[in-house]
């Protein structure tokens, strides 16, 4: 499974090889994740063992966290250049942060590792040598400056499905079709799907299933830069209130 990520990955670098991705080493910084918001059940593995997560936790590169069915949690990403919201039954890693410059503009580099469950994000545009990826058991995606999700969902077997969609921007989507990696490129209200029964195509995201992704994601960048009320203080983010993520329509429906 690692070497299919790996294989992936290395696709994704060669598809998006236009652009100069190698960033000067020296004052190369560790970035953190921070928990903005969590509601039921939501965790963080310590030494091998999963405890409890607190509103304002910040996580270091290497930090797994998982929530359960109950469970959902608001995260910024690597300083404030991206957020993102586990849903539901979601296991995530984050392998790599790092950037250079200053914690809102400059070079970075986020490697995220969903190995199940669901997510969306916000990612700020981001600069030509800075590296956003999302890696699933069945695929990798690319992303900079975009609003998308990302599921995946394993069988006991092995078998599987990763899907992702561009809930606005442009996404480099990576997998592996009949042992030959496959570069798909979704832009707006695009999604497709690896590692189902049939090859992946690009379809449309119905324009129901459109908009409530687009409530979430102002939902969560609400929840992660809240806006100060008068006086200049944050408040608390309000409660979130998550419909459990499919991953994409069934197959077969488009936009209205």
């Amino acid at each position: 499974m690692k070497r299919t990520q790996v294989l992936l990955a290395c696709a994704l670098v060669l598809a998006l090889s236009g652009a100069n991705l190698v960033a000067a080493e020296e004052g190369i910084k560790e970035g953190k994740a921070t928990i903005k918001a969590a509601h039921g059940t939501v965790e963080y593995l310590d030494n091998g063992s999963w405890l409890p997560a607190r509103v304002n936790m910040k996580l270091a590169p290497g930090a797994a966290l998982r929530t359960g069915a109950d469970g959902s949690a608001d995260l910024s990403v690597n300083g404030l250049s991206s957020a993102l919201r586990m849903t539901n039954n979601t296991v995530l890693r984050i392998p790599t942060m790092t950037y250079v410059g200053t914690d809102r503009e400059g070079d970075r580099t986020t490697t995220l590792n969903l190995e199940t469950g669901a997510i969306i994000g916000n990612v700020k545009k981001i600069t030509a040598n800075s590296r956003y990826e999302i890696m699933t058991p069945h695929g990798v995606a690319g992303i900079r400056g975009t609003d998308y999700g990302a599921a995946t969902f394993s069988n006991p077997d092995g078998t599987g499905t990763s899907t992702f969609s561009s809930i606005s921007g442009t996404i480099q989507a990576v997998g592996n079709v009949n042992g030959t990696m496959q570069v798909f490129t979704l832009h707006t209200g695009d999604t497709v799907t690896f590692g189902g029964p049939t090859p992946p195509v690009i379809q449309q995201l119905t324009l129901e299933i459109l908009q409530f992704y687009r409530g979430q994601i102002e939902g969560l960048i609400n929840s992660v830069i809240p806006p100060p009320p008068p006086g200049g203080i944050h408040g608390a983010p309000p409660p979130t209130i998550l419909l459990p993520f499919q991953g994409g329509p069934p197959r077969g429906t488009s936009a209205s």
